[in-house]
């Protein structure tokens, strides 16, 4: 038995990102599942998943992280170009766009309480404003 994938899975992607051997698959927002033909069980996904979603092959969860351990996104809003790819590709929605000015330029703004640290947006973020 390999390791595998619980409904507890947001669809952030860290795990497909994470594995060496491209054993995971799977659509953003959505539940990733992992291929066990391809798994070598090494734990990189299990050691990486923000939410505790995967499953060792005893079927035992990683310990829950707590809040303070889990890296959030911060977005230099000086830097920020306005795109919204971070927005749309965010697994959380945990980015929202914000007005600014008096030409009302947009820049986007991070919830740290929503955000797991997958690394989703600063990958998407055109100009490098992203960082975990």
């Amino acid at each position: 038995m390999t390791y595998s994938i619980s409904d507890d899975c947001i669809g952030c992607g860290a795990c497909a990102k994470k594995c060496p051997e491209d054993a995971i698959e799977g659509t953003v927002k959505e539940r990733f599942d992992i291929d066990p033909y391809l798994c070598m069980e090494c734990g990189a996904c299990f050691d990486i998943c923000p939410r505790s979603a995967i499953l060792d092959p005893q079927g035992k969860r990683a310990p829950q992280k707590r809040r303070r351990q889990i890296r959030v996104a911060r977005i230099d809003d000086e830097v920020c170009a306005g795109c919204r790819n971070c927005l749309l590709n965010c697994p959380r929605e945990a980015i929202t766009a914000v007005k600014r000015g008096l030409f009302k330029n947009v820049y986007c703004r991070v919830d740290a309480g929503r955000c797991v640290g997958c690394r989703t947006c600063a990958e998407g973020c055109i100009t490098g404003a992203i960082s975990i």
